[in-house]
């Protein structure tokens, strides 16, 4: 999880008339950041943290209702588009293959595994782009 007062952290809140479904938030990774730190096999220049070359999603939730309505999808877009950074990182519970081939339609690559902490479920860090080359 990135706290809210970490530079470039930014939130999306969405909602059906005024009734709140779901938001989404993250920050970009700052230098020096553990982020990548428990994957075994990725190249120092994939890991280099600049502050503002990797985005993460810490969370996108929405509400029972609104699920499965490609509401995530939107807010999941909303919360990336305009970001500066080159690409966008998140973490996959392992046990939820779903959740992962979700955002591997989104446009997200699986690069390793992760336990980020000793009661963490096994995670898949999964990577994708911001920008598409012209």
């Amino acid at each position: 999880m990135i706290p809210a007062g970490r530079p470039g952290w930014d939130c999306v809140i969405g909602y059906d008339d005024t009734e709140p479904v779901g938001f989404a938030y993250g920050a970009p990774l700052p230098t020096g950041t553990p982020w990548w730190s428990k994957i075994s096999g990725l190249a120092p220049e994939f890991t280099h943290e600049t502050d503002s070359r990797t985005f993460a999603v810490s969370e996108v939730m929405v509400r029972p209702r609104w699920r499965k309505t490609g509401t995530a999808e939107l807010l999941h877009h909303e919360l990336l588009t305009g970001r500066p950074e080159a690409r966008a990182t998140l973490f996959v519970d392992n046990s939820h293959p779903k959740v992962a081939a979700l955002y591997e339609s989104w446009g997200y690559t699986g690069v390793g595994e992760s336990q980020p902490f000793a009661d963490a479920p096994l995670m898949i860090a999964m990577v994708r782009p911001l920008h598409r080359p012209t």
